[in-house]
């Protein structure tokens, strides 16, 4: 750790567990072993730059609880049918505190401040980035080709790019990867994911939303917008489904031709269907301008801050929340959302 750093509640208690619970002391070597992860990983449990899950923390509880773990000296964990009842009830204790001191004491909001893209846990993170289609990609992303860079296949390159490189920096000691839906294992649907872009090219996005039908946004295909989707809300009151579309503007002496100045960006974070002790996340847009807006509201170097405190003051503790907003463009470049003000708000909504 560097100066000035302090340790979590949840690694202090965790590196007292190893070091003071058993008359010998247990070496972070041994205890990754029955953990089933990597020495640097129970490491970085010890000094608060990653939280265990829940998998991890019941094998914790069970390990601590029951000094029969350590029989001649042969650290083993005990099976559930294993324990004592005396045992499982210490367990159970131990459990129940190690989860308070993670979900109340990981610092997840730096200095006071929100952090959406940090993840208290050490599940897996994964961003899920549409493909282009063949007819659409270039030449170098075909693999007989002497140069094939299969990145170029990706579509929402920009902001698949900017995110990956943020929430590894959130999350330096936790599994980050980006793939394509097809790249998908079945274990990894479990994992916290982020969907980047709409439904044309992400076919994951749609297979998520499937099991998402509740949520009162939606996206459907319009003639005006035939490389993109449009948003649509559902009123909670039955009325009319109200659209929100990119703007174009008429470029004076230009004749009919028509400037695009701004997109419609969509942020939305929900338990993960597959896995409710995980999240889902999506950052789409109408267009790929969108996309990128929807992820440099939260990782701009001057405006993440303000957002973030906008979110916290908006959504509070909410597990289930989103928001529409306009993505402005300014001659051909993407200007980051500020939520704070009213005008960039579209629509928001929440289970609080």
């Amino acid at each position: 750790m560097s100066p000035g750093q302090r340790r979590t509640p949840l690694a202090l208690r965790l590196r007292d567990l190893r070091t003071r619970h058993w008359p010998r002391q247990l070496t972070q070597s041994a205890l990754a072993r029955i953990l089933l992860v990597a020495e640097t990983t129970v490491s970085s449990y010890e000094t608060g730059q990653a939280a265990p899950g829940d998998d991890k923390l019941r094998a914790y509880a069970c390990l601590f609880a029951a000094p029969r773990s350590v029989p001649n000296s042969q650290i083993r964990l005990l099976a559930e049918e294993e324990l004592s009842p005396e045992e499982r009830a210490r367990r159970d204790a131990l459990l129940s505190e190690l989860r308070r001191l993670r979900d109340h004491g990981a610092p997840s909001h730096a200095n006071g401040r929100r952090r959406t893209w940090y993840f208290p846990d050490d599940t897996p993170i994964r961003l899920v980035c549409g493909r282009i289609p063949a007819l659409d990609v270039s030449r170098l992303a075909h693999p007989s080709h002497p140069n094939f860079t299969r990145l170029l296949s990706y579509a929402d390159l920009d902001p698949m790019v900017e995110l990956f490189g943020h929430i590894r920096a959130e999350n330096p000691a936790t599994d980050v990867r980006f793939m394509q839906p097809e790249d998908m294992s079945d274990e990894e649907f479990s994992h916290h994911v982020v969907v980047v872009g709409g439904l044309e090219w992400n076919d994951m996005t749609a297979s998520f939303l499937s099991q998402l039908e509740d949520l009162p946004v939606n996206q459907v295909e319009h003639r005006d917008f035939p490389d993109g989707e449009i948003f649509v809300v559902r009123p909670s009151d039955g009325g009319e489904q109200v659209e929100y579309k990119p703007q174009y503007r008429a470029q004076l002496n230009k004749g009919a031709t028509f400037r695009y100045v701004e997109d419609v960006g969509y942020f939305a974070r929900v338990p993960n269907p597959y896995n409710l002790t995980a999240t889902l996340t999506i950052c789409n847009g109408v267009h790929s301008r969108g996309v990128l807006g929807a992820v440099r509201m939260l990782t701009h170097a001057k405006l993440r801050e303000r957002n973030e405190d906008y979110l916290a003051a908006r959504f509070e503790d909410a597990q289930r929340y989103g928001l529409l907003f306009r993505v402005p463009i300014n001659a051909g470049r993407t200007v980051t959302p500020e939520l704070d003000n009213p005008r960039t708000r579209l629509f928001e909504w929440s289970d609080v």
